[in-house]
């Protein structure tokens, strides 16, 4: 009897200890990431560096909240392209399980973690008279970097990533054959380091699930994704300005991308979404959830891409955002009220397109079109284009919105063209990127003409406006864990005014553990020159600020002064 019970016991442990094994995951988590500041990483952000965003098949950008900046490089050029070598590097398991290793079952869930962020130390060097001795003699001054300088604005034209401010973000999610979620959280100012920015944190910010299969057709074996949540996709990304030519939306909705692989060298790609943003404010003095009020504003999108090996990739595409919420106009003021609302959209066409040879390098370009009626009446929510966050901004950027309707109902249109050509050392000598030491080029722009529908008693002078920046820069990769870089931007707010102009030459030493390796600290030092009208909390002649919000952190005793000629800028950086 006790042999029996000791038997009985024996395949007691047996049974559980090989149904444990069985269930035990196989492998580390696979992380994932996309690199692209302003930010929200979208192009970006960074503006310069990245942004992560994490919606259907890109990851995290890096993004400023809506009053701060945005976001949004995806990561930086060099994380991107650790990325790709990485994700190209992974190999599915063939064969046999090793011993004592459980089978994989479509069931098995993997989580991950993947995101980005940059810390920025910013110091703008002066010499000023003292606020309070206005008469005195002039004394070196040290400021908070974007206070006292042009550029640093996310939502502005102006913006050239030089200076972009605070951002985080992190995307914490599971996924499994054919199914990926992720939950974001993300924010624009580190409280830890000062004061409490109670808008800074975006907690949750964005969360989505993906769904894909492959199926057969005709010989062909197309896959089909549907994205559904809150989600940020993106196109017409300008890692260099931060900023998208095409739009990047901020919206609750849908989204279906249909891929059908040709042949081995060609694919072509479908894209359609829909989806809704939320434009409001929030109340912290009354109790929940009565504490906010919400309109809805409406948007759709498509996007036809079609890529040819790794030599072009060519897309075409349009969106559409419009309201028929009366909660985001209640008003009943004549011409601020529903009905002028309901007539209010933001309509982009264009498309975007990048060529690469051997030797010569590469080459984007990305013209578009955006028409914009009534734009006061979309405010903050949907698409983010051009450095501006939908109709209110892009009406208030470049469309001469006052808040006075007998001046400017914030209607008219842009034509964008922006273009980005890069080649390296290795790259002539024809060789993979990666040697050391390389040299890389980067010549970029944008280029936007501005015409303004303005009412007959309108008093602003002009109904076309033109805007331009354009640079270069050159990276020196000396070492694995060294570089520098020397890049030159000029920025002419208004082409037929000679003194909305400012300019900067920017040197950067660059250290990380290796230049593919995502992450990196850098020192930079910038000299500014600044036209006639370039000035602090400087306006058009109409009266509004050149740079939004300028007139808020600018104000005060040195209005009408030049900004910051020299400012110096520390910066650490990963994405992962």
């Amino acid at each position: 009897m006790l042999r029996k019970l000791q038997a009985l016991v024996a395949l007691s442990v047996c049974t559980v200890t090989l149904t444990a094994a069985a269930q035990d995951p196989t492998g580390d988590p696979i992380a994932e990431g996309d690199a692209d500041p302003e930010a929200p990483a979208p192009e970006a952000a960074a503006p310069e560096e990245p942004a992560v965003e994490a919606p259907v098949d890109e990851a995290p950008t890096s993004e400023p909240a809506a009053d701060d900046e945005a976001p949004s490089e995806q990561a930086t050029d060099r994380a991107a392209v650790k990325k790709a070598r990485v994700e190209t590097s992974v190999e599915e398991p063939t064969g046999a399980p090793a011993s004592g290793q459980a089978t994989e079952t479509p069931e098995d869930w993997q989580t991950f973690a993947k995101g980005y962020f940059r810390a920025p130390m910013t110091i703008g060097i002066s010499q000023r008279r003292s606020p309070d001795d206005p008469n005195g003699p002039a004394q070196t001054q040290y400021s908070y970097g974007p206070n006292r300088t042009v550029d640093a604005n996310y939502y502005s034209f102006a913006y050239t990533r030089l200076q972009e401010q605070d951002w985080a973000e992190i995307y914490i999610g599971a996924k499994k054959k054919h199914v990926e979620a992720a939950v974001g959280l993300m924010g624009s100012w580190y409280q830890g380091t000062g004061f409490r920015n109670l808008d800074s944190g975006w907690m949750p910010a964005l969360a989505y699930v993906t769904l894909d299969t492959d199926f057969a057709l005709g010989g062909l074996e197309p896959n089909i994704a549907v994205t559904g949540g809150a989600f940020w996709p993106k196109f017409g990304t300008f890692d260099k300005y931060d900023t998208y030519t095409l739009g990047r939306f901020r919206q609750m909705g849908e989204q279906i991308e249909l891929t059908v692989p040709v042949s081995s060298d060609l694919t072509v790609a479908l894209t359609q979404g829909f989806g809704t943003g939320r434009d409001g404010q929030y109340n912290p003095g009354a109790p929940p959830p009565y504490n906010f009020s919400v309109g809805l504003s409406l948007l759709h999108y498509e996007h036809l891409r079609v890529a040819y090996k790794d030599y072009v990739d060519v897309g075409l595409h349009y969106n559409h955002s419009w309201t028929r919420d009366p909660n985001v106009y209640q008003s009943t003021v004549v011409g601020r009220s529903f009905t002028p609302a309901r007539e209010a959209h933001v309509t982009t066409i264009g498309g975007e397109a990048s060529l690469s040879a051997p030797y010569a390098g590469s080459l984007w370009v990305s013209p578009s079109h955006i028409a914009v009626k009534n734009g006061w009446a979309i405010g903050e929510a949907g698409i983010e284009v051009m450095h501006a966050l939908s109709g209110d901004g892009l009406a208030a950027n470049y469309l001469a919105w006052t808040g006075s309707l007998s001046d400017s109902t914030g209607s008219g249109s842009l034509f964008n063209l922006g273009f980005l050509y890069e080649n390296s050392l290795s790259t002539l000598m024809g060789e993979k990127p990666g040697r050391v030491p390389d040299v890389t080029l980067n010549v970029f722009g944008l280029f936007a003409d501005i015409t303004l529908d303005l009412p007959e008693t309108s008093t602003i002078t002009q109904d076309r406006i033109g805007q331009f920046k354009y640079g270069a820069d050159v990276e020196l990769q000396a070492l694995d864990w060294l570089a520098f870089m020397l890049r030159w931007d000029e920025v002419n707010y208004n082409l037929d005014h000679g003194g909305y102009v400012f300019s900067a030459i920017t040197g950067r030493m660059t250290f990380s553990s290796h230049f593919l390796s995502g992450e990196s600290i850098y020192l930079q030092y910038s000299r500014y020159r600044y036209g006639d009208e370039m000035v602090l909390a400087g306006k058009w002649p109409w009266g509004t600020p050149l740079v939004a919000g300028s007139d808020i952190i600018q104000g005060g005793t040195y209005v009408g002064d030049k900004p910051d000629m020299d400012v110096f800028k520390l910066q650490a950086s990963v994405a992962f």
